[in-house]
């Protein structure tokens, strides 16, 4: 099994070249870590959060009623929306926005966060002439959605958004996002007539009781309109008693489903989070990258609740579909975009089908002597011998000719990104890897 190098495991590599190398990268993510908490919320540096979390995907992934997607970082109850499906790979979908404009004021919105927020929401977005250019150059859309901000903010906007979508792509899925109190039936109508094919609620379980049953009963008579009506809401990790409520509620409405986000950390309001008892989840990423997505850092126990609901539904038997969406399923489309197309330029290098980063095997130092010597002996030509940096990378389908020869060996996860006027490969982590782990169905 492919091993993390943690700093209470590194010393069980025994190559010095592997060791020092791999320790870099330890370097690395402790002083990104040094940095997050400049912010004001601490990391959970417990075990006990990932322990129950590795235990409830281990039995979601054996419960027939429930698919693992995206290497475990998604899970589907039932059924998921076909936007969710296209967001994997990102292929052929756009998300716009009118405005940055809200007249909520929810504690864990990113939008802040997001590059010119100030300008985006002091003015509106020319999303017309970005659908233009989109289909000026050819491009084929199959999912549009319009999210804000609030976009019933701009009631009539919105719904010739949806107009203008539907008659450059008739064919696309259009959707909606919105808190949903500002919704009308007078608006449904015109949405219906625009071609909306879905609608996104966004639940506050912190809103009034009064508050929420306006945003349930438009739900409701939404239903009556839209062919699909969705909740998608992030789960913090004390609220499980009310969303077990909650979600029975929407089976008793008839909601389609309900996405279970993980709740993140946007870089500020820390405050908030602080005094709600949160803290952020550690390692909050399987692999440390600059990531396009706005949303920030996973909160801790957030997942873990959402794992727990997702198995109590499919106990309970309830009609509701849901998809959980960990924070890093939502950087598969990045990945996907960054390293598909570079992988056949890299002989040693594998696109992973997995998790869309391109993967190597490295040994280092004597390791890498022996190694060389052995594929220059059998003809093996798809592997680069860095002898600066004392070790040979090659691709993972040669690592069965090492299969019972003493070699450390390290699995090599990398990104393409541009650099100046050129695309680099940059290297992200290394992972200790036996011969048996780097077969590449596995990888």
């Amino acid at each position: 099994m492919l091993q993390e190098i943690t700093r209470e495991n590194i010393d069980f590599v025994r190559n010095r070249v592997f060791h020092d190398y791999a320790r870099m990268y330890l370097d690395i993510y402790d002083n990104f870590i040094e940095q997050v908490e400049q912010f004001g919320l601490p990391f959970d540096r417990s075990t006990a959060i990932a322990d129950e979390t590795a235990e409830l995907i281990h039995q979601l992934e054996n419960m027939p009623e429930i698919t693992a997607r995206c290497d475990g970082a998604s899970f589907v109850y039932h059924h998921i929306s076909s936007a969710c499906e296209a967001c994997k790979k990102g292929i052929g979908t756009v998300t716009c926005y009118i405005s940055f404009r809200c007249h909520r004021n929810c504690f864990f919105c990113f939008n802040p966060n997001q590059d010119n927020y100030e300008t985006h929401l002091a003015q509106k977005n020319d999303w017309k002439n970005e659908l233009d250019s989109i289909h000026a150059q050819g491009g084929i859309l199959t999912h549009i959605a319009l999210t804000g901000g609030e976009p019933l903010l701009h009631k009539d906007e919105a719904a010739a958004f949806f107009e203008y979508a539907h008659t450059l792509w008739p064919d696309a899925h259009l959707r909606l996002y919105t808190s949903g109190d500002l919704l009308t039936e007078e608006l449904l109508k015109k949405f219906r007539e625009s071609g909306l094919n879905e609608i996104r609620f966004s639940y506050k379980i912190e809103d009034a009781p009064a508050l929420q049953e306006k945003v349930l009963g438009n739900m409701a008579l939404a239903k009556n309109y839209i062919p699909t009506v969705m909740v998608e809401m992030p789960v913090m990790p004390d609220a499980e008693a009310q969303m077990q409520v909650l979600l029975r509620r929407l089976d008793e409405i008839g909601v389609w489903c309900i996405n279970l986000l993980e709740l993140c950390f946007p870089y500020n309001n820390a405050e908030a989070f602080k005094a709600r008892g949160f803290a952020l989840k550690y390692p909050p990423y399987r692999t440390l990258y600059n990531f396009w997505y706005a949303g920030g850092l996973p909160v801790a126990g957030s997942e873990t609740v959402a794992l727990r609901l997702m198995k109590w539904a499919a106990e309970q038997k309830l009609e509701l579909g849901i998809h959980y969406c960990s924070l890093e399923n939502k950087n598969f489309g990045q990945m996907y975009h960054q390293n598909r197309m570079m992988a056949q330029h890299h002989p040693a290098m594998l696109f992973s089908e997995k998790d869309y980063y391109l993967k190597t095997v490295k040994a280092f130092g004597s390791d890498a002597l022996k190694v060389k010597a052995l594929f220059e002996k059998r003809g093996i030509t798809r592997y680069l011998y860095d002898a600066g940096n004392d070790y040979i990378q090659f691709h993972p389908e040669e690592a069965r000719h090492l299969k019972g020869r003493p070699v450390e060996l390290a699995l090599s996860v990398n990104v393409m990104e541009p650099r100046g006027n050129e695309i680099i490969t940059r290297e992200l982590k290394l992972l200790r890897a036996d011969v048996d782990d780097l077969s590449p169905e596995k990888l």
